[in-house]
This record gives C-alpha cells, sequence and structure tokens, in this order.
C-alpha cells in the first residue's frame, strides 16, 4: 500500500550488485517475507500474491532486464572525459523510470490483494506501518544537522568504495565538500510520513468504499509525490544536481587502477543479467 521497499530489491539487485541469480529467481520469497514483517497472510492469501509475483517476475524477465542491461552498456561505453552531471542526472532518471514500471505493472495486484485483507488485517498493518516509521524516524530521521551530514557522508565513501575499490585522499575531500552543501530533508521526510500514515488510515476505515479507497491506494502506490511538504521536491532536486557535480569531479580525479575497477563491475553485472535471462 506503499511503494514497497520490497519493489526496490529488483532493482537493488541487479544495479547495486547485491543479488544473485538465485535471489532474484527467489524474489516471491523475499517479498512475502517482507509483506509479513506488516500483516500476517492467508495461506490462500500468500499463495495468490506468490502467483501474482510469477507474473510479475516473468514480465520483468522479458522486458525489463534488456533495458538494464541497455543502460549498463551505455555507462561501459561512456569516456571518462566526456561524463557530465547531465548524463549522471540522465542515468539516475532512467533507474527511477524502471522502478515506476514495476510499480505500475504491480499496482493493479496490489489493489485487488488489499481489498482481501480482513478489517484485522488492516489494523494489524497499519500498526506495524507506524512503527516501521517510528524506527526510521529514530534511526535517521531525528538525527540533527552535523550527524546527518556525517551518515550522509559515510554512505557515499561506501558507495564509491562498491564501485571503485578504494578511495584517495582528494576523493575523500571531494566527499567532504559533498556532503556539506547536501541539503538535510529529515524534517519534510517526518511530515511525508505523517501525510501518508493519515491516508493510510482514512483508507482502512473506508475500505467498503471504492470512491474513497481506490483513489487513495492508487495515489499511494502511483503518485506518492503529492504527500511530499511543500519545498521537498525542489530540495531533492538540488541534492541531485549537486550529487551528480561532486559524481562528475570524483570521476575526474580517478586514477586508471579505480576506472578499471569500475569498467570490470559493470561488466560483472551485464554478465549476470544475461544469465538471469535463462
Amino acid at each position: 500500500m506503499r511503494k514497497c521497499r520490497w519493489l526496490l530489491l529488483l532493482v537493488c539487485f541487479l544495479f547495486v550488485g547485491c543479488g544473485t541469480k538465485f535471489a532474484y529467481n527467489n524474489i516471491s520469497w523475499f517479498v512475502v517475507s517482507y509483506i509479513e514483517d506488516f500483516v500476517s497472510l492467508s495461506n490462500s492469501q500468500e499463495s495468490e500474491l506468490e502467483a501474482r509475483l510469477d507474473s510479475l517476475q516473468a514480465w520483468h524477465k522479458q522486458t525489463q532486464l534488456p533495458l538494464y542491461i541497455e543502460q549498463l552498456q551505455v555507462l561501459q561505453n561512456i569516456n571518462r572525459s566526456e561524463l557530465s552531471p547531465a548524463f549522471v542526472v540522465e542515468q539516475s532518471e532512467q533507474i527511477k523510470n524502471h522502478i515506476r514500471s514495476i510499480v505500475n505493472k504491480f499496482s493493479p495486484d496490489i489493489y485487488a490483494l488489499s481489498m482481501q485483507l480482513s478489517p484485522k488485517q488492516d489494523r494489524e498493518f497499519l500498526t506495524n506501518f507506524r512503527k516501521k516509521q517510528q524506527e526510521f524516524y529514530e534511526e535517521r530521521l531525528s538525527l540533527n544537522d552535523d550527524d546527518s551530514k556525517e551518515r550522509y557522508r559515510d554512505r557515499i565513501e561506501e558507495r564509491l568504495e562498491r564501485w571503485l575499490g578504494s578511495i584517495s585522499k582528494e576523493q575523500k575531500q571531494i566527499i567532504v565538500t559533498w556532503s556539506q552543501e547536501w541539503i538535510n530533508t529529515n524534517d519534510s521526510w517526518r511530515e511525508y510520513q505523517n501525510n501518508t500514515y493519515q491516508d493510510l488510515t482514512l483508507l482502512m476505515e473506508e475500505k467498503s468504499d471504492l470512491h474513497i479507497s481506490q483513489p487513495i491506494i492508487m495515489k499511494l502506490l502511483l503518485n506518492n509525490e503529492s504527500y511530499y511538504p511543500d519545498g521537498l521536491e525542489s530540495q531533492l532536486n538540488k541534492n541531485m544536481q549537486t550529487s551528480a557535480k561532486f559524481l562528475v569531479d570524483i570521476a575526474a580525479v580517478s586514477s586508471d587502477k579505480q576506472w578499471s575497477y569500475f569498467i570490470n563491475e559493470l561488466e560483472s553485472l551485464e554478465s549476470t543479467l544475461i544469465t538471469l535471462q535463462e
């Protein structure tokens, strides 16, 4: 009933390299396990969910994996000296579009399944959803500005090490500057949490009225940006532009060894995606 994290797992497996053929071929298990963190499903509900996920995966394998491979090939062919912030933003938008395609494809299934939940399951889901929101708030959104920037800086270093193998002192200094220009959006995300929770509560209360429930659930799935508080979207766009600029700076001072490592990782990922199509 939201743009669930498990939808992101599909792209995570592919573009971050955090999955294998086994994980992809058993994505139904991961999804069911994740959903049952929020609500306990009956055997029949679980079986129907798995069947719908199998259908989604077949579609994904046939139509989406080729798009990922095509994008990886573009990334492999880019010349380091030709890398630009505009190119980085374009690639990021493509990944977002991959996620939107999955959400759009599976939204009718999520809607149908959500209508099968009993009032008891609705209450369980709502309770656990709020609990997860609070945990996320305490872990990340409650941090002050300095701590948030430090956490952001650590995440950048970790991700760059994933793709470059190591980080030089010069690159670490670029990351420090990057993190200082990053806009802290914690307060806005807390407001976003509250906005989505309010609509979820209304959805549970008025689920029998399709004129109310259907627009809400489709809004939660397909237009979650509508829950953004004023200013958040512009802040996110600004952060994206900042990230693109500094990623180009990181690449510009990268060594031949680092760039070769990056290309090798892309080639390995492409090979994995090709194998997943079999």
